[in-house]
């Protein structure tokens, strides 16, 4: 099958998220929190999975490429799924929640990148396109809304360094990649505006340093944005907890415990 943009199968995919989570949300939302958590925990894996099996193919029929490093936010949000699900990390459920669930759901819309598969049903990386977004989706949704990690504004700082600390080697990375071995890679998507909506802000050259090139303006700007994004997002979650001042955890490693927030 050949995917088209905006065809009754595209709004199909576009909904798949939002089609999964609610009869699993009125399903379990009165279930006890060791149901909901090994839910969450089935979740987080098949999450993993798709990106291994994603990379496994690439890395088989292509040898290495960079695709394979898990800088993209969508496949580092395949990997926060698993780590915020299972270990019940305020900080993964943070970055998760806070960008990966945005950067996910907007690739499903503007899955333009389908375009180039023959048969999308064919394909893996296909399928894992389609499939890893969801998964980052629902596991967003899933992690929040039926309250598995409750995200505090000092997860959420946190949440942020681990992004910046990221962000770093994704710069230089993306700048060695493309100008010195003539990929095209565009990590955390702060390299060129090519697939995000913030060609306004490509003002100017790139600054050179030896091999080394960056649009400053570009790459602040966008860095920016998405942190003002991200804090906004943040506040989204603490509607959910307005009337819970308590709630039970539990995780594979420990026995149920009652935990005052």
């Amino acid at each position: 099958m050949k995917f088209e943009m905006w065809s009754w199968f595209h709004f199909v995919i576009m909904l798949l998220p939002i089609i999964i989570f609610i009869p699993l949300y009125f399903i379990l939302r009165n279930k006890s929190y060791k149901t909901r958590y090994i839910v969450g925990v089935v979740i987080s894996i098949i999450s993993l999975l798709i990106l291994i099996a994603r990379n496994v193919e690439i890395f088989i029929y292509e040898g290495f490429d960079p695709e394979i490093i898990p800088l993209q936010v969508c496949h580092f949000g395949n990997i926060m799924v698993f780590v915020a699900l299972v270990c019940r990390s305020k900080i993964a459920t943070s970055i998760l929640w806070t960008l990966n669930v945005v950067a996910a759901f907007a690739s499903l819309i503007y899955a333009d990148a389908l375009e180039g598969y023959i048969n999308i049903f064919g394909s893996i990386r296909a399928q894992a396109y389609i499939w890893g977004h969801v998964f980052i989706v629902l596991g967003g949704l899933y992690s929040v809304m039926l309250k598995i990690v409750r995200i505090n504004f000092k997860s959420f700082l946190w949440g942020l360094g681990v992004l910046v600390m990221l962000l770093i080697p994704a710069i230089v990375l993306n700048s060695y990649f493309n100008d010195v071995l003539g990929y095209s890679i565009n990590y955390f998507y702060i390299y060129d505006s090519n697939g995000v909506p913030f060609e306004f802000l490509y003002i100017g050259d790139r600054a050179k340093y030896g091999w080394f090139t960056i649009n400053w303006i570009y790459t602040l700007s966008v860095i920016g944005i998405f942190i003002v994004l991200l804090y906004a997002i943040y506040n989204i979650q603490k509607l959910f907890y307005l009337k819970d001042k308590t709630y039970d955890t539990h995780h594979i490693f420990s026995k149920i415990k009652h935990i005052k927030t």
